[in-house]
């Protein structure tokens, strides 16, 4: 399976060409903070990651702060009335709420797509 998700220690990283700069390009995903780095080649875009990942974690402990591993906020859905529609009927019929059966859909989705990534590499 193709994927282009790096990962490491608890950190997971997007990357894809960058054509400007003739280079392999990552941002880290899932913080708020802006983790990039480049490489030649995926060896090298791997080492930069890792490398990238470390700095970011030193940078933390510098300033006294706790390095991010999981992205925090609210999460906005904006459904169609027919896919609320949907949801809500799916909901019931599970005998959950829209929000913890939401939940279970995106946590049983992305644990799939993290396992296939984790698989890849």
């Amino acid at each position: 399976m193709l994927s282009n998700v790096l990962s490491y220690q608890d950190y997971r990283a997007e990357f894809g060409f960058d054509a400007d700069a003739n280079l392999l390009h990552g941002r880290v995903i899932g913080i708020n903070a802006v983790v990039d780095f480049y490489g030649k080649d995926v060896d090298e875009l791997k080492r930069e990651f890792k490398a990238s990942i470390e700095a970011y974690i030193d940078y933390c402990r510098k300033l006294g702060v706790k390095p991010e591993k999981t992205w925090t906020g609210k999460l906005t859905l904006r459904p169609t009335e027919e896919q609320r529609r949907r949801y809500a009927v799916a909901a019931a019929i599970a005998h959950k709420s829209l929000n913890a059966w939401m939940v279970d859909i995106l946590d049983r989705e992305s644990l799939q797509a993290e396992d296939a990534t984790i698989a890849a590499e």
